[in-house]
């Protein structure tokens, strides 16, 4: 880094910015000799994603205004556990991505504190105001992450198999029992759909919503933290409502799937509604080569809940710079470049997601159904509605809220096994 800095007399940070459509690189003395050097980048996408086709045009419009090369490796979603050993064992790694809460909370111990290079470009005023609370809020306070391609998280509906099933948009369900009326309505219509579908590694989102519905999310934490699930009764309440819509066959046959077969289902023709992030209509469409128009409700509310449909789970993806980079302004640019800009719009029209700057207004039109609800949450939800906030335990309760959904045990030995995690 100092190296780089000793070539560009003056420069006082490099900044990329998009915002016009051109790469510039902000020095006050010209560059007549640019050094090899290189960010070595780990990706959670696939090279095959269409995520990697918009990083790779980034990077190669970085290493073009800038002569640094962006060496990518491709590691998919894996990177959860593969980055800490790889770091700890000294191997060289300036940025890399996973979701931004994750990256705050789990990952933090590696990352380097961005707001001296944030505040060099009015960063933060880019960011949702609600990703940018939140991230720093499990920084302590710290900007540790570069929240981009953002989500919001409820119920995806197919809606021309909503129709087929004889509903239409007076059916959507705003509390637990009128989705139990519409399951019930799509289970006896002649059909043959499912109403629900599930991935195994997503079920934790049915129960964290449920639980949060009766508590708020503040409680969920607590509980798991103080490992009460024996003393609150809206826990068994909750795992009872969940498991209701695997017995009473309203979750497809196959549910909880092996990711992605579940969510598919939607696209196949074969089930109406999954509780996914907003890629979800983008992945599925992909995958299935459907062409159905996709409808989106908030998770409902339950009866004497703390919280309604003014809750909902919203996060994104986030760059991270290692705190042992020698590139940690480059790796922050490169990182910037995406974030912001044309470059973010790029990510937005390739794979239907949220613009993540705030100057990028335009939503993508598979996911309109969701504006309304984002502009009027007002109680915003970490992943899983908290469910997740222990690390240490959340291995433990996704275990067993597969046993819970496979039907393998009952809501009482649900809550008995939960409170002998400690």
């Amino acid at each position: 880094m100092e190296k780089w800095r000793s070539i560009a007399a003056g420069m006082s940070c490099l900044s990329m910015l998009f915002a016009t459509g051109a790469v510039t690189v902000s020095a006050s003395d010209e560059i007549t000799e640019i050094p090899e050097q290189s960010i070595v980048y780990w990706s959670m996408w696939e090279e095959d994603e269409p995520q990697a086709d918009v990083i790779r045009e980034a990077a190669e419009a970085y290493e073009e205004a800038t002569g640094i090369s962006v060496e990518i490796q491709w590691k998919g979603r894996g990177i959860r556990s593969l980055i800490e050993p790889a770091l700890d064992a000294g191997e060289q790694i300036d940025l890399f991505d996973d979701d931004y809460q994750r990256m705050a909370q789990e990952h933090r111990d590696y990352l380097a504190e961005l707001k001296g290079m944030a505040d060099t470009v009015d960063y933060e005023k880019h960011i949702m105001p609600v990703l940018l609370e939140q991230v720093k809020n499990w920084g302590n306070g710290e900007l540790l992450a570069m929240p981009y391609q953002p989500y919001i998280t409820g119920v995806w509906y197919n809606k021309d198999l909503w129709e087929e099933a004889g509903l239409t948009e007076q059916d959507i369900p705003d509390t637990w029992e009128k989705l139990i009326r519409v399951c019930r309505k799509i289970k006896n219509s002649d059909s043959g759909l499912s109403a629900m579908t599930c991935d195994e590694e997503y079920v934790n989102l049915l129960y964290g919503y449920q639980l949060a519905r009766y508590l708020g999310q503040e409680k969920v934490q607590q509980l798991i933290r103080n490992c009460t699930w024996s003393q609150i009764p809206q826990a068994k309440e909750a795992a009872d409502d969940i498991r209701i819509l695997f017995f009473a066959g309203y979750m497809s046959q196959s549910a909880p799937a092996q990711y992605p077969e579940g969510q598919d289902e939607v696209g196949d023709g074969e089930a109406v509604m999954v509780l996914q992030g907003s890629w979800v209509p983008n992945e599925v469409t992909e995958a299935t080569e459907s062409d159905d128009s996709w409808g989106f409700f908030p998770w409902p509310a339950v009866k004497a809940g703390t919280d309604g449909t003014e809750g909902v789970m919203v996060g994104a993806q986030g760059f991270g710079v290692t705190k042992d980079s020698q590139m940690k302004q480059e790796a922050f640019d490169f990182a910037y470049s995406i974030c912001t800009g044309e470059t973010d719009m790029k990510m937005t029209d390739a794979v239907n997601s949220i613009p993540a700057d705030t100057d990028n207004t335009q939503w993508p039109e598979v996911l309109a159904d969701a504006v309304p609800y984002m502009k009027e949450m007002s109680k915003p939800y970490m992943w899983a509605a908290g469910l997740e906030a222990d690390p240490d335990y959340k291995e433990q309760i996704q275990s067993e809220l597969l046993k819970l959904t496979r039907l393998e045990e009952t809501s009482d030995e649900f809550i008995e096994n939960l409170s002998n995690m400690k």
